[in-house]
């Protein structure tokens, strides 16, 4: 069992991991990260996402139920022929998670993620030295909304990256369906020059549609820079980001810089 507390005490997070000795693992996950969380962007870099550098994209990439609380069993290796599969269930896949130390009870959110969920992920880094692939579908029940439809939410991800010598390459597609589709591609690069130093480029795309009206389509950049010595690390990381949120306004163009240090005793 493990419990995280961080964020000053606004969120409060917790797994519990069985592994079996011939069914694989069985994981109840509340901090995300699990499901098609783990692929919304596998692109390599010398620090973080895109969308993680500090600016913030108002990016709506794939989650599926890993988004939220689940429930995620990782079959045995010997049932996967070479590959890792991830299927993860949730009964109320609404993205959000016991806080507080208190109840979840319900967000009220019955207009969108009203009923269960799940996902299927596949991984394989065997078939080739050096080349991992990557790929999930997510379907989350939706509740009828005012037009009385019932459209629910599909999401998919495919995607691949290849390292040889000091440089890895990354390319991946994924896209959500529901009353509004977003339709993002992603890619990178990174080089480590050494064991302390590396670069990486990456980008981010995602074209937001609502209907069949094509409303905004956001960008980010990001040029990164990481370099450790001892237990000293510290990153660069020059981002720009285009259309925030998928508004066009002067506003939501940014630029921006981060610089971190981390220290390990």
């Amino acid at each position: 069992m493990t419990i995280a507390n961080t964020h000053k005490n606004a969120y409060t997070g917790s797994s519990i991991t069985v592994a079996t000795p011939s069914l694989g693992t069985f994981k109840y996950d509340e901090k995300g990260g699990t499901g098609m969380d783990r692929f919304d962007d596998m692109m390599p870099t010398a620090w973080e996402e895109v969308d993680g550098t500090g600016i913030g994209m108002g990016l709506a990439t794939v989650s599926g139920v890993g988004g939220g609380s689940d429930v995620e069993w990782t079959l045995p290796a010997e049932w996967s022929m070479g590959s890792t599969i991830h299927l993860s269930y949730s009964f109320h896949p609404d993205g959000t998670y016991n806080s507080k130390k208190v109840a979840s009870g319900t967000n009220g959110d019955t207009g969108r993620k009203d009923g269960n969920g799940y996902d299927i992920m596949v991984s394989n880094n065997t078939a080739l030295e050096g080349l991992n692939m990557f790929g999930g579908y997510s379907e989350i029940s939706q509740a009828v909304n005012a037009a009385g439809h019932n459209e629910d939410q599909t999401q998919y991800v495919a995607g691949a990256t290849y390292a040889v010598g000091g440089f890895t390459l990354g390319y991946q597609q994924s896209r959500s369906d529901n009353a509004r589709s977003y339709e993002n591609t992603a890619y990178g690069v990174s080089f480590a020059v050494n064991d302390n130093l590396s670069f990486s480029y990456g980008e981010h795309e995602s074209i937001q549609d609502s209907g069949h009206t094509h409303s905004a389509e956001l960008e980010g950049k990001s040029l990164q820079a990481s370099y450790t010595m001892g237990g000293a690390s510290i990153v660069v990381a020059e981002t720009e980001v285009d259309n925030k949120e998928y508004a066009t306004a002067a506003a939501n163009q940014r630029e921006g810089r981060a610089i971190a240090l981390t220290l390990a005793f």
